[in-house]
């Protein structure tokens, strides 16, 4: 028989015995009156011994045993329960089944199975629930309550009479709900939305069975219920911000492609097409087999760029020359990186290409402009030290045998430019330096280093009656008259000459090429001294020029110890505003003897000597002890400029030197500003970059002085911490009478401002400059228009008290 019909015929049975509960197939024990077990069937016993208990009496919990056991009368007792956990695994219930003859039979039910359930469904992370037919929530596990809302199951129960009504944020939704069960007999991830006890709205993934009674229809429902809300949103996100990515994509002013690593173009945008020289992105990429064959006028420059893209992952402006459809060569700036392959897509180079042609030719006009002279053409100084130098190195190292150097100066040239006019002098040096050029041919090369003051560099040639000979035909040529505006103007020279390495003889110390430059220079002044119209060998007799720089040294040297050097102040104007926004320190000498000597005297002979670093130091600490004096008086005070040289700046230790100064004196790091040349990086970029950074990092503002007339170039204005670029006075001093210098300036601006970098113009001297340089947008005015460098009280009486008055 089973369970039922067991418990149903014992039930019915006025008296019993062991035979008519035998055959059931759970735990049963029948106790005496007294408490003692009078039997036992199969499963009681198979249970005491999984138990590991003595006999079947323990299996009744002692205190259920003792509350029956004491009822009075003894039927009191009939149908009482009791549940008990066994080892913290099994639970069974035990019950009085029936009492008779002073004997009473306990049942045992295992509700173990049941519990386990239980405990899945009220500790479920998903939504559990059941309902009628009719909509009405008849059970709900904590997490249901949760999502929707309430405090308890039970709650949530009670207050949910109609899902459709008090869940569902669309009835239809409950409507196709049940359609699908009726349907299918069940539902799966079947996603919606519903309105929370708050009134607020979620997104839940809804699961649902059907069950059925012995007719088929169905009378409950049961399933799970999962908020989704936090992934619609990322999906919603990800919608958004893909939609937003593809519009930047399209209409970015910036070329941007997708690419593969074999040359073809998987996507680019219509800047990219526009920038190639093609209608659309499609006609672009069907167009275009290869890029490095049919895009890079060199096409070693796209390999090389695909084997560093797989070494290092990306590279970032990469200025290469490429061809438009038409075949125009224009210049772009590309960066690319490798993205690695995934499941849903393989490996691919994501990219941008930025037109820099009309960038890159301004560059190389202000290149061209640093390296050559603008009127004759010639290389300019610039040029000339770096190849004085090269080629002095190539001697030491045997691949040239010597070199003569000869400086030029055209005699009574000031008095011709005085008399004839600026325009009859310039057309006289371009033909100087036309029939110069001419007569050397490939044996030599010259140059103009400023002014009427040229330079010829002949490589192996030191034998002194050569270079007689040379000089003598330069002196008969440059002499003969030329024709300028009807007039015969004619012009001698005079010339001095060092050869290396007979020179290197008599150099004690310091660079080669400037030591031999001075002593060609030395030569020049001898000739000049003896008349002009004539040539002079460096000798060793004019070591006395030597010996009078060296004085000059030991002097300066003195002057630095004893504090003996003082500093003057040229304003700084803001271009709008024409208020003071700084000032620039330059440093004088007030020799005893010889009165206030200016800078171009004895700062050459600074750098020649090494004697720079000493006097830069100086300076630097100078004009930081004077913003803390203005700052000790309490008056308003502006940022100080300092010049560093290419010397100091290149030590390792001068950022910690600026560094250290600032905390001694105790004064705001952004009052100091350093002021460099483009020059001054050339040697050593990284080291100076490094440097830079550090006083940036504490605060110190960096100014890139001379901006237009060393080395331009966009990478390194890129990668230096610069907050100002001046522009150099060469290029504002002729800006009204000419276009280029116009140009450049607009250019200089240009690459300032959209690097965020403050430009600033110096040598403004008239009004005209001022309001062409305020209509380009300079920032920053500087120039004896204003003011010329003023002594300290000066700069205080007409500044700094007026900027007092102003507060």
């Amino acid at each position: 028989m089973d369970l039922s019909q067991g418990i149903t015929s014992f039930m019915s049975t006025p008296s019993f015995t062991h035979l008519d509960f035998a055959d059931l197939p759970i735990p049963a024990v029948l106790l005496s009156a007294e408490g003692n077990c009078v039997y036992c069937n199969q499963p009681a016993k198979q249970l005491t011994a999984q138990l590991e208990l003595d006999n079947c009496i323990n299996l009744i919990p002692a205190e259920f045993r003792h509350r029956v056991l004491s009822s009075a009368p003894l039927d009191l007792a009939q149908g009482a329960v009791y549940d008990t956990i066994y080892t913290s695994v099994y639970t069974y219930r035990w019950q009085v089944i029936g009492i008779h003859d002073n004997c009473i039979l306990f049942l045992a039910y295992n509700l173990t199975d049941r519990e386990n359930y239980r405990a899945i469904l009220e500790h479920s992370v998903d939504g559990v629930y059941q309902t009628n037919r009719e909509g009405k929530l008849v059970y709900a596990n904590q997490s249901l309550a949760d999502t929707f809302g309430y405090a308890n199951p039970q709650t949530m129960c009670d207050q949910i009479e109609n899902l459709a009504n008090d869940l569902y944020a669309h009835q239809e939704d409950r409507k196709h709900f049940l359609e699908q069960l009726d349907m299918f007999g069940q539902v799966k991830s079947m996603e919606l939305r519903m309105r929370k006890l708050d009134g607020s709205l979620i997104w839940i993934r809804l699961n649902g069975k059907a069950i059925k009674n012995t007719e088929g229809r169905t009378q409950s429902l049961v399933g799970t219920v999962h908020d989704i809300t936090a992934q619609k949103d990322a999906e919603s996100a990800l919608t958004t911000a893909e939609e937003k990515f593809r519009s930047i994509f399209e209409n970015s002013l910036a070329g941007l492609h997708q690419s593969t690593l074999d040359g073809r173009y998987l996507n680019v945008n219509q800047a990219l097409a526009r920038i190639l020289g093609y209608d659309s992105p499609e006609e672009c990429i069907s167009s275009i087999s290869h890029i490095g064959k049919n895009v890079y006028v060199r096409p070693h420059e796209w390999l090389k760029a695909m084997k560093r893209l797989r070494k290092e992952g990306y590279f970032t402006l990469n200025e290469v020359e490429i061809y438009t459809r038409d075949g125009q060569k224009r210049w772009v700036a590309v960066s690319n990186r490798l993205v690695k392959a995934t499941s849903d897509q393989p490996e691919h180079i994501e990219g941008s290409v930025m037109d820099v042609t009309d960038s890159k030719r301004a560059l190389e006009r202000i290149q061209y402009l640093a390296h050559y002279d603008s009127l004759t053409t010639l290389p300019n100084r610039v040029f000339f030290h770096n190849e004085l130098s090269r080629q002095i190195e190539d001697i030491d190292d045997g691949i040239l045998s010597s070199l003569s150097l000869i400086l030029i100066d055209l005699d009574n040239f000031k008095d011709i430019n005085d008399t004839q006019g600026h325009v009859t002098g310039d057309m006289l040096l371009i033909k100087t330096a036309h029939r110069l050029q001419d007569l050397l041919g490939n044996r030599g090369q010259a140059y103009r280093l400023g002014g009427d003051e040229f330079a010829v560099i002949l490589p192996n040639i030191s034998e002194r009656g050569k270079i007689s000979e040379y000089l003598q035909a330069m002196m008969d040529l440059l002499s003969q008259p030329v024709e300028l505006n009807d007039n015969d103007i004619s012009c001698n020279i005079s010339a001095g000459v060092a050869v290396y390495p007979e020179a290197r003889e008599v150099i004690l110390e310091g660079d080669n090429h400037q030591q031999l430059f001075r002593y060609a220079d030395l030569a020049l002044y001898r000739s000049k001294s003896l008349g002009r119209n004539r040539f002079t060998f460096f000798a060793a007799e004019m070591q006395h020029e030597a010996l009078k720089e060296q004085q000059i040294e030991q002097e300066l040297k003195r002057a630095i110890e004893n504090d003996e050097l003082c500093l003057h102040y040229q304003p700084l104007l803001h271009a709008k505003q024409k208020h003071l926004i700084g000032s620039e320190v330059l440093v004088r000498w007030p020799h005893p003897e010889r009165g206030l000597i200016p800078p171009f005297e004895f700062i050459p002979i600074a750098e020649k000597t090494g004697l720079i670093t000493r006097l830069d130091d100086w300076v630097l600490e100078a004009a930081i002890k004077q913003i803390a004096t203005w700052l000790a008086a309490d008056l308003n005070t502006v940022p100080l400029s300092v010049n560093i040289s290419a010397n100091r700046l290149n030590q390792r230790d001068f950022a910690q030197f600026v560094q250290s100064v600032i905390h001694k004196y105790q004064i705001p790091s952004e009052l100091l500003c350093i002021e460099i040349t483009e020059q001054n990086m050339i040697a050593n970029l990284d080291n100076v970059h490094s440097t830079l950074a550090l006083l940036r990092q504490t605060g110190v503002k960096v100014a890139l002085d001379d901006f237009g007339t060393g080395y331009s170039s966009l990478s390194y204005l890129k990668r230096l911490p610069v907050d100002k670029l001046k522009i150099d006075r060469s290029f504002v001093m002729e800006m009204h009478e000419d276009p280029q210098d116009r140009a450049i300036i607009k250019t200089v601006l240009e690459l300032g401002h959209g690097l965020g970098i403050w430009v600033n113009a110096e040598g403004v001297e008239n009004q005209v400059q001022v309001n062409m340089l305020q209509d380009l947008g300079v920032d920053e005015f500087q120039g004896f228009f204003f003011s010329r460098p003023l002594p300290l009280e000066d700069f205080e009486q007409t500044y700094l008290m007026q900027l007092e008055k102003q507060v």
